[in-house]
């Protein structure tokens, strides 16, 4: 039977560190997907939209 060994707090280290680069790659590559397929609204029109729905609450 094979010893299973705790996982060391280095070994966690690199997987959250992991974790969070892939996070990031996807975000990078969800926000060049959108820019590129034109789903990205001028700053101004997304602010007033912000700022409309602020007011609705």
């Amino acid at each position: 039977m094979p010893v299973v060994k705790p996982i060391s707090d280095q070994t966690r280290a690199l997987t959250t560190i992991q974790e969070r680069e892939d996070h990031i790659q996807r975000t990078i590559a969800h926000g060049y997907d959108d820019l590129t397929n034109g789903r990205v609204r001028p700053w101004k029109q997304a602010k007033a939209e912000a700022d409309r729905m602020q007011a609705i609450r």
